[in-house]
């Protein structure tokens, strides 16, 4: 419990255990796969997946509640809503490392998603925030499928943005955690200084002991 406290302090992940280190959405969904007080799948069920969509605001309690009650009746269609995006998280993350290596993006991955975003009905409505008044996006789909939108739109507005040429991948051989580099002078190597960073600075001191030996 005080690893992850002084994580989530660090801003590395959220309460939940989901990294928020990628600075966007969809690259924070990219290393969904992992998960901080989990050996398996970040994702491995609709209610993991609920869990996600809370834990990054995507998702409002009584939003989750109707879905519970979803996945009650209905947990065949769920769980292929979560198949679904996992196979997108797959095909996303092989993106990240052909862009994070410098090469083009793949049109067959445009092609997808910009076929999942064409089945999706959506609306606009102003509403009240906290700063004022905002113009929202809403899904017209009661069902569990509306669940992919924001993610399926944040990959598309990243693939559309100067943050493709800003991916990296973490530095440290035993990571592979995603992140847009938008450090200053653009020499951020790891995911988090607070975990690849300073595992990387031990090593390196240590090796360096050893060669003063």
């Amino acid at each position: 419990m005080a690893r992850i406290d002084a994580l989530v302090k660090s801003g590395v992940v959220n309460p939940e255990g989901f990294y928020t280190l990628g600075g966007r959405l969809a690259i924070d969904f990219a290393n969904s796969y992992k998960r901080i007080g989990r050996d398996r799948e970040g994702i491995a069920s609709f209610d993991d997946l609920l869990t996600f969509m809370k834990s990054h605001h995507l998702l409002h309690e009584d939003e989750a509640s109707d879905l519970h009650m979803f996945h009650f009746h209905n947990p065949t269609r769920c769980q292929g809503v979560v198949e679904t995006l996992l196979g997108l998280r797959n095909s996303f993350r092989s993106i990240l490392v052909d862009v994070a290596a410098g090469w083009p993006l793949n049109p067959a991955f445009l092609e997808e998603v910009n076929s999942r975003l064409q089945d999706f009905k959506s609306f606009h409505r102003i509403e009240p925030t906290e700063e004022g008044m905002a113009l929202r996006t809403v899904i017209d789909e009661d069902g569990p499928e509306k669940l992919m939108f924001p993610i399926l739109h944040d990959i598309a507005a990243f693939l559309t943005s100067d943050h493709v040429e800003k991916t990296r991948a973490c530095a440290s051989e035993d990571c592979d955690l995603f992140f847009v580099n938008t450090s200053r002078n653009g020499r951020r190597r790891w995911c988090s200084m607070s975990t690849c960073g300073n595992r990387a600075k031990v090593n390196a001191y240590l090796k360096r002991q050893e060669g003063d030996a």
